[in-house]
């Protein structure tokens, strides 16, 4: 019952004097609104770090021409010439770890015209084995075939995007398109898939078969890179040490010599991804941190005022049979409730922030109930921590030269 009345006490305190209470809150709902949104950001960044993974296939990894390239878009500059179509089928011959494999080429900017219509989109020469490496065929018509690969077909597949910009609505399978000076039929039309986590849309782009963008359209003897899909997910090192030794061994490599290629695995871009964001998310909830201080003073200072101006009410209490653990109780609760109340609204407007960046940046920010225990004890230990000393100060204070002033 005892400390039931001296809670009471102190939220009666505190509603005494509302305005300086809420000065006390604002510094620790900043902080708590800065904290939020921070681990927001990082839970967003990890879920998509997650879902690239899971995308790309957790029993695959990928090989890329060049040395330290990473997995994402490709870039605009001069390909690599370091990987061969030949590479791609020695690897599938004699690795034995490896299901199947698509190798690659791209161009990310090229123009395609029908008609009086023209756009830019990806072109991307294929094998047949891109539909189940990739698990990526065609939703209509058919995707490119064996057959369309031996004849160096001008055959295409075309994504929903470069569909609707060339078309609108009307089915383009059967009809022609230029892709550079080359005439192409649309013999089907892809998945689609949307965005992808790294921002871009994989629906504008037109698949042809590999030997058709080799000597039709790119004129060139090499390939961009390597998709493996493996039988089992448990063989990916071996593999990747497999791989490695047999690429360094046909590009004869000499020791100490660094590799002209890059194989990538899930296990890498996760580890890199969440390296890259956790430095970027301690540095920002340092400066949530360094909020939540600031606040923490203000605190502590405001009390401090709080305890000068209730000298006779805390001499009072205490002449009348109040211990100085009951004082200091009190002032505790007092500084806690505030900076637990700032919390609370902090989460909540840290929460409402998330969602109105996550809509107007479509940067993806995630909500999970650690966020809300993160911010209720940074909170309670921001109050502990700054009302600390003016609890003690009001403890200290003796009844006799309290009642006397």
């Amino acid at each position: 019952m005892k400390t039931l009345r001296i809670v009471k006490s102190a939220f009666k305190s505190l509603g005494r004097n509302k305005l300086r209470t809420f000065l006390m809150m604002i510094g620790v709902i900043i902080g708590i609104v800065a904290l939020t949104m921070v681990v927001s950001a990082g839970l967003g960044a990890r879920q998509r770090v997650m879902e690239r993974v899971r995308k790309f296939g957790l029993d695959s990894l990928m090989i890329r021409a060049g040395a330290g390239q990473t997995m994402g878009r490709p870039s605009g500059g001069q390909p690599t010439a370091t990987l061969k179509l030949e590479d791609a089928e020695a690897l599938k011959r004699e690795i034995k770890q490896i299901a199947d494999i698509s190798p690659q080429v791209h161009r990310p900017q090229m123009d395609v015209k029908y008609s009086d219509k023209s756009t830019t989109t990806m072109v991307l020469g294929a094998m047949p084995s891109f539909a189940t490496v990739w698990d990526w065929g065609a939703a209509k018509g058919d995707f490119i075939s064996d057959e369309d690969v031996a004849n160096v077909a001008r055959v295409c597949v075309i994504g929903p995007t470069t569909q609707k910009d060339l078309f609108g609505g009307a089915n383009p399978i059967g009809e022609m398109i230029r892709i550079g000076n080359v005439q192409f039929e649309i013999k089907g039309i892809l998945v689609a898939k949307g965005t992808s986590p790294t921002g871009g849309d994989m629906d504008n782009r037109v698949m042809i078969p590999m030997t058709t963008m080799l000597r039709r359209v790119a004129n060139i003897d090499y390939i961009t890179n390597i998709k493996v899909r493996l039988k089992t997910a448990k063989d990916m090192d071996k593999a990747a040490s497999g791989i490695q030794a047999l690429l360094r061994e046909r590009h004869k490599i000499a020791p100490g010599i660094p590799d002209d290629f890059t194989i990538t695995t899930p296990e890498e871009v996760t580890e890199t991804a969440e390296k890259v964001a956790g430095t970027f998310n301690l540095l920002l909830i340092l400066v949530a941190g360094i909020s939540l201080v600031a606040g923490g003073v203000v605190v502590s200072n405001l009390m401090l005022i709080s305890v000068s101006e209730r000298r006779k009410e805390i001499g009072l209490r205490k002449a009348v049979g109040a211990r100085n653990k009951n004082i200091t109780l009190q002032f505790l609760l007092e500084a806690t409730a505030v900076t637990l109340t700032g919390g609370i609204i902090g989460i909540a407007l840290g929460l409402a922030g998330s969602k109105i960046l996550e809509t107007v940046t479509k940067t993806p920010m995630a909500v999970s109930w650690q966020i809300v225990v993160l911010g209720a004890v940074f909170s309670s230990l921001v109050g502990l921590i700054a009302g600390m000393h003016p609890a003690r100060r009001a403890a200290s204070i003796q009844p006799i030269e309290a009642l006397k002033s």
